[in-house]
């Protein structure tokens, strides 16, 4: 492919882990030019450009006068709504900004209206988790009506044990800790199949300090990456919550989420989906994918009884990277494009915050909070 008819891509930041995933697909891609990166901490720099072999820029300002189409922000969550302004300013046709994208949903809000004035602007959040396989189950399921008239459903998410002391979970001045960061890919697949709910109730806590205890999964920041499994924390010494536990109100049924950032597994083994309806049930684990749909009226291409859903992959089988591939992918078709696809866009993230927002102000007044 000539280097005209590629995309050229910028990356701007590399705070978080999942600029090596995105950075490696992009590089990896022939469709794809990565120009360079910018990042503002000097220690990581010269270690980025090794790992990733991507030429480096010593400010955003001079990347950002690079004739470029799209960028990736991986900023931490206080940098990242002025590092998306500027790039919108400079001329791309589109952003991709790691989630959940500022520091408090007010910030994204005031982003999403700025953003507003670039019409033909595509941007898309970081959740990549909204294109897992078990995902276009849920939505065809939900949307169909298969199950007849869902009446209630659970779902749960968090981190890994470890997974929220990691350094975008403990940013200063943050709404919250894991539960805004990571907790959040619950709340979004929820908000994706089912909307805005009319009223929230919420239980988000600080656990009393326990037991010292091998982590399951750590990156603790981008300079010492990911930590040794031997490493020992505590449940309660998070400088955020510990725990979270939400019913979201709609008009025709109730969804039950609950979130631990001390989780016994890795990472969405334990993501659990629980749909019941009138005329059957749907149970998934969003990675590995696992999906279940058991109907008493066979409809929509499904039997009466159970069907297990075909992976993609052997079963078992991790299924992550292809989470990330697909959104990059449908990323760029949107960009060279404009084609309409499946994304994690504003009309995601806007309500999504909204979600959050209530949810800990209901945890903080203990009361029900209804949806602004």
């Amino acid at each position: 492919m000539s280097a005209s008819s590629k995309t050229r891509v910028i990356l701007l930041g590399a705070q978080h882990p999942h600029f090596y995933i995105r950075g490696g697909i992009l590089k990896s891609r022939e469709d794809v030019e990565v120009v360079g990166f910018w990042e503002a901490d000097t220690k990581l720099v010269d270690k980025v450009a090794a790992k990733l072999s991507v030429q480096k820029f010593e400010s955003v300002e001079e990347l950002l006068k690079v004739p470029f189409d799209a960028a990736f922000v991986h900023t931490l969550d206080p940098e990242n709504p002025r590092v998306a302004r500027l790039a919108a300013a400079a001329g791309a046709k589109a952003l991709l900004l790691e989630k959940p994208g500022a520091t408090h949903p007010r910030e994204i809000y005031a982003l999403v209206e700025d953003l507003k004035t670039y019409p033909d602007l595509i941007v898309e959040w970081g959740w990549e988790m909204h294109y897992a396989e078990v995902m276009d189950v849920v939505r065809s399921l939900v949307r169909k009506d298969t199950l007849g008239q869902i009446t209630t459903s659970h779902w749960h998410g968090g981190t890994p044990s470890g997974g929220g002391m990691e350094l975008w979970q403990r940013q200063p001045g943050t709404l919250g800790g894991f539960l805004y960061m990571d907790g959040a890919h619950t709340i979004e697949a929820i908000v994706d199949v089912f909307g805005l709910p009319g009223r929230v109730c919420a239980s988000i806590r600080k656990l009393p300090k326990g037991e010292k205890h091998k982590i399951v999964s750590c990156w603790y920041d981008m300079e010492r990456d990911e930590l040794d499994p031997s490493t020992e924390f505590a449940v309660g010494e998070m400088p955020y919550e510990d725990i979270g536990s939400v019913i979201l109100e709609y008009e025709t049924h109730n969804v039950v989420a609950d979130f631990t950032a001390w989780e016994p597994t890795d990472w969405c083994v334990d993501w659990g989906i629980n749909i019941y309806g009138t005329n059957g049930t749907f149970h998934g684990v969003l990675n590995p994918p696992v999906a279940e749909v058991m109907l008493r009226e066979g409809k929509d291409g499904y039997k009466k009884g159970k069907t297990q859903m075909t992976t993609e992959l052997d079963k078992g089988v991790t299924n992550q990277l292809g989470y990330y591939k697909k959104q990059i992918d449908l990323f760029l078709r949107r960009t060279r494009t404009g084609e309409k696809t499946e994304s994690a866009g504003v009309e995601v993230q806007v309500p999504l915050m909204k979600i959050m927002e209530a949810i800990y102000a209901s945890s903080r007044e203990g009361k029900f909070k209804g949806i602004q």
